[in-house]
């Protein structure tokens, strides 16, 4: 299993825990994160699907705003796409005094700076989710209908949406909450998939793991992203988990065959992560969940495999099994692949365990009870040595991989060895009887040895074991 861990680091895999390669052999289930590990987690926006809600308003204007409620270091993937449609990224903070930055945060889920502009005035600008920004609109009962028409346009096309909005704050105080909020557009963002991704996805299961998407986006986005990855649109929504679904045909069924059945689940928070995982293995699933982010930690923990993806957070790390190195599906599948190696390894030693044992308590038992052998210590020594020799090489053994998820099937496993112990054990005894009864090995080493030993023409002596010359 040492080995085996250098080579899963090598892989881009650093194993925490040993016993979590065994598992990964049997694991069934994968529930995977959507961004960054299904896809490229590099954001992009088309300039001329910008929505604008506001009069006098341009799509550039829309774009500057944005790119003041992003941080100009340290950015995230979504600053870097907005800041990046910038000619100068210099230009988000040029002709304005910073005031204050919000970042985000799993509260608010919105981004806001406080600035003075060149006239000496205070405004406020943010960016984040759609229903947050919205909350804060002073007319939302009047763009409400229209901004979730444009978000499930958006989605239909697998395009996540962000809005932007600000307000003036006429005292000039950042404390201050300031005037009445205008939302103002809504951009679309793409999130394009990986390349391997649909053929990782593939050979996940043709090794018998299915993979779930999990993701905090919309439902349509994850469809669409499941009908593009080719992993099946049989998705549902977090409120299907609660039993809180309002479609009747989703409420009819029991949660458990629901989370069973499905391809994966839209608008997830971190709880409901845990109540999946939860119910996998009340199933008898071997699940893995792959997370970054603290909150992920409670589900990395809870599950079999707990993997923290590249980038992940020190608590996501601390709380999994195993921390990837390298982002990515397929970076996973080539682990579960050598986790089932090493598996079939470990599985091979224990029978070879076994078998030897048996062969060397019953096959010297009857030598010592019908010959009556006594064996010296230099030739325990000996078999001891070799014994330990075959062993080492189990580890470097070129075995295939099982094709499903694999599992200590101890029945099979000490059958087989008994099997070939009580042959081996056999054999062991039939060739000493050869040795020790019959002039079959004297007589073949003295016929190959002629050219070298002259024929014995003197007196002849016959021992238990075969007739030699007493010269």
């Amino acid at each position: 299993m040492a080995i085996g861990s250098h080579r899963l680091a090598q892989q881009g895999a650093i194993t925490k825990r040993m016993t979590a390669i065994e598992e990964m052999a049997g694991m069934d289930v994968l529930c995977s994160d959507k961004t960054g590990t299904l896809t490229l987690n590099k954001l992009t926006v088309d300039k001329n699907l910008i929505e604008v809600f506001e009069r006098e308003v341009t799509q550039d204007q829309v774009i500057l705003m944005a790119a003041r409620a992003s941080r100009i270091e340290n950015q995230d993937a979504i600053d870097t796409a907005i800041v990046g449609m910038l000619a100068d990224p210099k230009e988000a903070r040029a002709g304005i005094q910073e005031v204050h930055f919000l970042p985000f945060n799993p509260t608010d889920k919105r981004t806001a700076l406080t600035y003075i502009d060149s006239d000496g005035k205070m405004y406020r600008v943010s960016k984040g989710a759609p229903e947050q920004i919205l909350n804060l609109a002073y007319n939302k009962s009047e763009i409400e209908r229209r901004v979730h028409a444009v978000i499930d346009k958006f989605a239909e096309r697998g395009l996540r949406s962000l809005a932007v909005a600000y307000q003036e704050v006429p005292d000039g105080k950042k404390e201050s909450p300031g005037g009445p909020w205008h939302f103002v557009a809504l951009m679309p963002l793409f999130d394009p998939p990986r390349h391997d991704s649909a053929e990782t996805i593939q050979r996940a299961l043709n090794l018998g793991v299915n993979v779930k998407m999990i993701t905090g986006d919309q439902l349509a986005i994850g469809k669409e992203t499941g009908r593009r990855l080719g992993m099946g649109t049989n998705m549902y929504p977090s409120s299907a988990l609660l039993g809180q679904n309002k479609d009747e045909s989703i409420a009819a069924l029991p949660v458990d065959d629901l989370i069973e059945k499905a391809d994966g689940f839209a608008g997830v928070f971190p709880e409901h992560k845990y109540e999946i995982v939860k119910r996998l293995q009340a199933r008898k699933h071997i699940c893995g969940m792959t997370g970054d982010g603290v909150n992920d930690a409670p589900a990395l923990k809870k599950a079999d495999i707990g993997i923290a993806v590249a980038d992940a957070t020190d608590a996501a790390r601390s709380a999994s099994d195993i921390v990837l190195t390298e982002p990515g599906l397929s970076v996973i599948i080539s682990a579960v692949l050598t986790s089932r190696a090493i598996f079939q390894r470990m599985k091979n030693y224990t029978i070879y365990a076994v078998s030897i044992t048996i062969r060397i308590v019953l096959g010297f038992m009857l030598l010592a009870l019908i010959w009556e052998f006594d064996f010296p210590p230099f030739m325990v020594l000996i078999i001891a040595i070799l014994n330990d020799g075959t062993i080492m090489t189990i580890s470097k053994d070129r075995v295939k991989p099982s094709p499903l998820p694999d599992s200590w099937k101890l029945a099979e496993i000490f059958t087989t060895g008994i099997v070939l112990g009580g042959y081996l054990a056999v054999m062991t005894v039939i060739f000493f009887w050869a040795a020790y009864k019959t002039n079959f090995f004297p007589v073949r080493i003295i016929k190959i040895s002629e050219h070298t030993f002259p024929v014995c023409e003197h007196k002849v002596e016959k021992y238990p074991y075969g007739t030699f010359c007493d010269e």
